[in-house]
């Protein structure tokens, strides 16, 4: 039996209290040499995260709605490369980390956040020409979510996802039986390829990129080689990913799309 929505909003807002709990823990102030990173985007081909802030800032937007904004990681730091942001989430709080985390940033005039639920009608229509959704439609009903992304955006408006997908079954397989810690909300997925696809259906698809081959198990490594372990494996990722026929076994994507008129 399918959970209605008032239960999946129930068991997300248990996992996000202890989530909030955590952060607000270990807050701090977001390091510059982040935001210049960020803001140069580098190395957009290997790293998803700076490939999504490439996307949606690529056309110079004014106004971003930050969905799903969680603890405020994201719009803050947006924040801090001179974008006005609107961060909304369903977790009162993980709005009170991000408050804060604005207060440490410095941005507090530029970004503002929004206890909402996704599902509401009480949000804004056609407010924004931007929709960061990072890792949000994975959590919801995929219609309703695109339903709501979409009425966010003023016509022409650009949205830029990034999700974790599943186009092969057997990694599906292998990804739910591995023995390692997810840190997973109760309710989220990994997108399959018609769901890719209806994305495209609803939006202009402009850009598509896709990430993690041999990354994804550096859940199976010790944390203490991370940095060892990462920058090779994102940039033998992204050479591999160029190989025809090799993106059925991505781990995420990201998408630049455009609402239409």
């Amino acid at each position: 039996m399918s959970k209605t929505h008032e239960q999946r909003i129930q068991d997300e807002l248990v996992f996000q209290a202890q989530e909030a709990a955590k952060d607000m823990a270990a807050l701090r102030r977001t390091p510059d040499v982040l935001v210049k990173q960020y803001r140069e985007a580098k190395n957009w081909r290997s790293n998803r995260v700076e490939c999504l802030i490439r996307f949606l800032t690529l056309n110079k937007p004014t106004f971003i709605c930050d969905f799903g904004c969680g603890s405020g990681e994201m719009a803050t730091r947006l924040g801090r490369m001179g974008y006005k942001v609107e961060g909304y989430d369903v977790s009162p709080d993980v709005i009170k980390v991000a408050r804060k985390r604005a207060e440490l940033d410095g941005v507090s005039d530029k970004v503002s956040f929004v206890v909402a639920d996704g599902a509401s009608d009480s949000l804004p229509k056609g407010k924004f020409d931007a929709v960061l959704a990072m890792s949000v439609l994975h959590h919801l009903p995929l219609e309703e979510g695109l339903r709501t992304l979409n009425d966010l955006l003023v016509p022409g408006g650009r949205i830029a996802f990034q999700e974790p997908v599943a186009y092969s079954r057997l990694l599906q397989w292998l990804r739910d039986r591995t023995p390692v810690d997810k840190e997973v909300s109760p309710d989220e997925r990994q997108l399959a390829w018609h769901e890719i696809v209806r994305i495209g259906e609803v939006f202009e698809i402009e850009q598509i990129r896709h990430y993690i081959l041999f990354h994804r198990f550096w859940r199976l490594l010790p944390r203490s080689m991370d940095k060892i372990f990462d920058p090779w494996a994102t940039k033998l990722d992204s050479l591999l990913l160029m190989i025809p026929g090799m993106k059925q076994f991505a781990g995420a994507v990201v998408i630049l799309a455009r609402k239409r008129e």
